[in-house]
């Protein structure tokens, strides 16, 4: 037979194995140095025949992107990376002296605040022991806070627990009162009597309560009856005080000025009808406006009739 080939003669290596292997190297000669391969863009998967023969070239000295990476630079930056503070004060410099003049008025506007005004009347607190006289104020007792305008107000404790009749006095006031001391209505005898009394005698208790239209000290009181006064006028003034002068029986006695009586329809003089002549009674109250004579009373009030029809004479 003739003998191998020197080379494959193929230009391409087959699928099936050759039948004997070949008895000599495929090249004349080993090479002078292993052969390189072909450089890569990427990391190849299989190692190189030998290392590098120099490092890669040197860290970059600031970032090379606009916005911060993932991954942390290899060297701090040698400088800030802004140029000047992003946001400008907030406030402007102090002034280098003082001024001259005060201001006018505050810089800054002036805390609202509610102002409540107390009229210090006394009203009827129904929430508490079911009534009780307080104060309009702020504070402790007597003060019941602030009352409501449709609530009624009085000048006085004792008036207000007036409205109250059927309750003892100490339960209508914050006030710590001492009652009356109860004197005997008659004075002792000068001498023992004779014969034991049938029973033991009670002491009249002639304070002062209200009645009908008056204030009394008969010594009669009602059982229910709690409003007791050591004075006649302490009581009038708590429960009679639009008619006090009748509690207290004072004579009222006419200032015989003239002004008009319209339940006659005509102007008459302030005095007792018991006189006679132009007396029309007594003034009913303070607020009727009274005249020198009947001829100012009819101009002003009845300037359309004649002084005859306008003058009262009984």
């Amino acid at each position: 037979t003739s003998p191998p080939t020197q080379a494959p003669v193929t230009n391409s290596p087959t699928d099936l194995p050759t039948h004997l292997p070949t008895k000599a190297p495929v090249t004349k000669s080993p090479t002078n140095s292993p052969t390189n391969p072909a450089s890569t863009s990427a990391p190849s998967d299989i190692p190189s025949t030998s290392p590098t023969k120099a490092p890669t070239s040197p860290p970059t000295q600031a970032p090379v992107t606009d916005s911060p990476t993932d991954l942390p630079t290899h060297l701090p930056t040698k400088a800030p990376v802004s140029h000047s503070p992003t946001i400008p004060p907030t406030t402007s410099p102090p002034s280098k002296s003082p001024t001259l003049h005060p201001t006018q008025k505050p810089t800054t506007a002036a805390p609202s605040t509610n102002i409540v005004m107390y009229s210090g009347e006394f009203y009827v607190d129904w929430a508490v022991d079911g009534g009780r006289c307080v104060r309009d104020c702020d504070g402790p007792r007597p003060c019941g806070g602030k009352k409501e305008p449709w609530e009624a107000g009085f000048s006085s404790e004792s008036v207000c627990c007036s409205t109250m009749s059927y309750k003892p006095y100490s339960q209508c006031t914050y006030k710590i009162s001492t009652p009356a001391p109860i004197t005997p209505h008659t004075a002792p005898a000068g001498s023992p009597t004779w014969q034991p009394t049938a029973k033991p005698t009670n002491p009249v208790d002639n304070r002062w309560y209200p009645g009908t239209t008056k204030c009394m000290n008969d010594g009669q009181a009602p059982s229910w009856q709690h409003n007791k006064y050591s004075s006649q006028a302490t009581c009038c003034n708590s429960h009679f005080n639009w008619d006090y002068n009748n509690c207290m029986d004072i004579k009222v006695v006419g200032s015989g000025k003239w002004y008009i009586n319209w339940s006659l329809s005509k102007c008459a003089r302030d005095c007792e009808t018991s006189e006679g002549g132009s007396c029309g009674g007594l003034v009913p109250g303070s607020w009727i406006v009274t005249h020198s004579s009947a001829s100012a009373c009819c101009t002003a009030h009845m300037s359309y009739a004649s002084i005859a029809e306008c003058q009262y004479n009984y």
